[in-house]
């Protein structure tokens, strides 16, 4: 399991206590869509977001502007700004330099039960947007750090050979359950399982064509944001896993949804023509830019270019909760302890080129119910 500290404990319990002295809502069974509320504004763009339990906010800002200096990693202080986190050379990288010890291109941050902040970063650039070389990983520039969210402290890093991750291979999202570690590769597709204590690690799936893009639902708005030239969708990039930690489940943007009991994945045993035996498909999504599960099993789609974020229950239900014509690219969703669901917006607010901040950050307040579908709170990672 997450090693929980002293400190992290009571601000467990104290979030426990306030959920429950401020009971959530129903929302009836109508179509009526859940309202948007801007949580934070931001004067980068950002493609991640999430919070510890006394809402501390963490943005991910992926380098996408040749013209502007980005960090990596940024915090909201006490005066709702957002400073570069933690405030040291990790944020300095620029191209050519060593990518090691610093952030290149963080494409997702989470927290999870014990409140410390996790980062996969993929060591490399965007070669849309930027030369074949800078997408090129340096060594031991793609990893995952994981920081204390007060004092910025470097906790862990984890990096993997050459057999985990081959050339090509680029690190996209993780999520945890217990002691494992589970990861998606975007770039030649597929699934890697970490045992945080054993420290042992299996690359499943790898290249299967469970794990690939469709180059037929790309939207059109995509060849513009990466620079204009041929867009190739990441392969597996979405990733969930049921708070039993029974079910993982993974999406290319392109869909479909795939599942698989994670006991499938820890079974030496089985090649990957095996394993692709036990994968089942589940739904075939739009175009998603990231999503996010709730602890009943719900799926919440970002939806690239639609403005819906939908819904699909475990029964295989959907329902768009939430929409609105600037939802336009939502990505990495984050479902806070308090039971609102975070999305980031990669595309600027209209108007917004004379502004310090023009990319927005919402937030929905999750009822119990919507549509006549359970609503459940945050998955953690807690076994």
């Amino acid at each position: 399991m997450i090693a929980l500290s002293r400190r992290s404990l009571l601000i467990n319990l104290a979030a426990a206590s306030l959920s429950s002295a401020l009971p959530r809502i129903s929302a009836a069974a109508t179509n009526t869509t859940l309202p948007l509320k801007v949580a934070a504004r931001s004067p980068w763009m950002a493609n991640q977001v999430a919070l510890t339990r006394d809402n501390v906010m963490f943005l991910g800002l992926p380098r996408y502007a040749k013209d502007k200096s980005t960090p990596s990693l940024v915090r909201r202080d006490a005066s709702g700004e957002f400073q570069p986190f933690p405030g040291n050379a990790w944020n300095d990288w620029q191209r050519g330099k060593d990518g090691a010890n610093a952030f290149v291109y963080l494409n997702s941050v989470h927290i999870f039960a014990d409140d410390t902040v996790w980062c996969v970063d993929q060591g490399s650039l965007s070669a849309g947007v930027f030369s074949a070389a800078d997408a090129v990983p340096q060594p031991g520039a793609q990893k995952l750090v994981q920081l204390d969210a007060r004092s910025g402290e470097i906790l862990r890093i984890l990096r993997f050979d050459k057999t985990i991750l081959p050339a090509g291979a680029q690190l996209n999202d993780m999520r945890f359950h217990g002691s494992t570690l589970y990861l998606s590769d975007s770039g030649l597709g597929g699934i890697i399982v970490h045992d945080m204590q054993s420290g042992q690690t299996l690359r499943r799936l790898s290249g299967a064509s469970v794990v690939k893009a469709s180059a037929a639902k790309i939207p059109s708005i995509l060849a513009h944001v990466k620079g204009g030239k041929t867009f190739h969708p990441p392969n597996s990039d979405l990733l969930e896993i049921t708070a039993d930690g029974k079910w993982l489940y993974w999406a290319a943007p392109t869909g479909p949804l795939y599942r698989i009991e994670t006991h499938w994945l820890k079974d030496r045993a089985l090649n990957d023509g095996q394993l692709a035996e036990h994968v089942e498909q589940v739904y075939a999504n739009n175009f998603a830019g990231g999503c996010c599960m709730d602890s009943r099993g719900n799926v919440y789609f970002s939806e690239t270019v639609t403005g819906n974020i939908t819904l699909l229950s475990p029964e295989g239900k959907t329902v768009v909760i939430a929409s609105d014509p600037s939802l336009i690219r939502p990505d990495g969703t984050f479902i806070s302890a308090d039971c609102k669901l975070y999305i980031p917006v990669k595309q600027p607010i209209p108007d917004a080129s004379s502004l310090d901040t023009p990319f927005v950050i919402y937030a929905v307040d999750l009822p119990e119910s919507f549509a006549g579908i359970a609503i459940g709170g945050a998955v953690n990672g807690r076994a």
